[in-house]
């Protein structure tokens, strides 16, 4: 019986009867190979949506993960990575293992994955852990504003290759996490990481403003009652000690209503400025 997996040109390890290849994987191809499944794993459609959009982006490379297939042709891992082919109706190389027994399947992804600041700390390796944790965070937050998500409950997975690249566009970032690490560890009003997305944000409407505002917002310096900077710090210093504490989205929003009304130049402020109702539009926008 012909395999309908077939791998032209394998190269067989040494010493056992497992063997790989780097082919290109045709939607075709991928279409045939799942065919062949006989125990197909629940499928996350988010996450073939998301690999879909790494091929289509060209983000995608061969980097020695492999799609993993057993002996009897049965696909062990790479489910949701045939899909995306599929889906995104675009080739791309991979390698495939072949031979791989199907007992060994519940040892496979048992590490830990690459996170984003993993991958900014291997692509940055001058920046210090702190800042790369922070340019993570700030990116996803970025994007989700960038996206008109920026307040609501929708998500968008970020790929460490956009992140990277993200990071690349926009250096600043860098520069926003370093100041915002060097005020005071104490009585900090928002992580460092969404406070650096919104610096980002608020420095490219206006460079100075921002980093005065930050600056008020994250070491209460200079400030009265009567600034929106004094009621933020007062509202999230109150919620750090609450068990529900606010949502970080709500918390964001709050501070871009204040940053609107300090680039309004309003005199004074009040709770009421900066506290987010019901009623409120999801899209939000920095003025």
């Amino acid at each position: 019986m012909t395999n309908i997996i077939q791998l032209q040109h394998a190269a067989r390890l040494h010493g056992c009867e497992i063997v790989a290849e780097v082919v290109t994987i045709t939607p075709q191809v991928a279409t045939m190979w799942l065919r062949a499944n006989r125990h197909n794993r629940p499928i996350r459609r988010h996450h073939v949506a998301f690999l879909a959009g790494e091929i289509t982006r060209g983000d995608w490379l061969v980097n020695g993960q492999a799609i993993i297939i057993s002996p009897d042709e049965e696909v062990l891992d790479g489910q949701h990575r045939l899909l995306a082919i599929i889906e995104s109706g675009m080739d791309i190389r991979s390698l495939v293992v072949y031979g791989i027994p199907r007992d060994a399947f519940r040892t496979i992804d048992t590490g830990a994955v690459r996170t984003g600041a993993d991958a900014l700390y291997l692509h940055f390796p001058d920046l210090t852990h702190g800042t790369v944790k922070c340019l993570a965070t700030a990116v996803q937050w970025c994007v989700r504003y960038e996206e008109d998500v920026f307040a609501t409950g929708r998500k968008r997975k970020v790929s460490n290759t956009e992140t990277i690249e993200y990071v690349q566009a926009h250096p600043s970032l860098i520069q926003c996490a370093e100041t915002l690490q060097g005020y005071p560890h104490e009585a900090r009003p928002l992580s460092l990481g969404t406070g650096t997305a919104l610096y980002e944000l608020f420095q490219r409407k206006m460079a100075t403003l921002a980093q005065e505002f930050m600056m008020r917002l994250y070491t209460g310096e200079g400030i009265s009652r009567d600034d929106p900077e004094w009621h933020l710090r007062h509202a999230f210093l109150r919620d750090a000690q609450r068990s529900a504490k606010l949502p970080s989205a709500v918390k964001m929003k709050m501070v871009v209503k204040g940053w609107n009304w300090r680039r309004r130049g309003m005199p004074t402020a009040s709770h009421q400025v900066i506290t987010v109702q019901t009623n409120d539009s999801p899209h939000i926008k920095i003025l």
